[in-house]
């Protein structure tokens, strides 16, 4: 198991997903790969999340209840304490132009079309949270109440 220096602190991630399955696997290789992870399952409470923990990095699905992946972020960038957290998009949706989208108009650091690799998804999230070395690990995972 990896030690971490006591100085060093640990990266916090929101997954903002409604499929609770897929959220809760990408929690535990999170997890396991030493990040900090809360998770909310539709667009209002990833929102409500983003501002109560300001995490360091959103994965943020496109197509959800109460609202969808654009206006999360929308609403993220367009609030001083959140606006510059990156995000990573995630979907299933094959349209064209989704990833020129993501990229341009909401400055998504990175996208990802599911199913994808969990190792370029470390990859990517490694690379937009310039981690050099991993940190230790602890799960935090939030629900939203239906």
């Amino acid at each position: 198991m990896l030690q971490r220096n006591r100085r060093e602190r640990v990266r916090t991630i929101l997954i903002v997903e409604d499929d609770e399955k897929l959220a809760i696997a990408l929690a535990v290789r999170l997890k396991a790969s030493g990040y900090r992870v809360f998770a909310a399952y539709d667009a209002l409470t990833g929102v409500c999340q983003a501002v109560k923990h300001e995490p360091d990095l959103i994965l943020l699905d496109i197509a959800m209840p109460l609202g969808g992946g654009w206006s999360v972020a929308e609403r993220i960038k367009s609030m001083a304490d959140t606006a510059a957290i990156p995000i990573i998009f995630i979907t299933a949706l094959k349209e064209p132009g989704l990833r020129e989208k993501a990229l341009e108009k909401y400055g998504a650091v990175g996208f990802l079309e599911k199913p994808f690799e969990a190792s370029d998804l470390l990859s990517m999230i490694h690379e937009a949270l310039d981690d050099s070395t991993e940190v230790s690990s602890q799960v935090f995972m939030e629900s939203t109440d239906r």
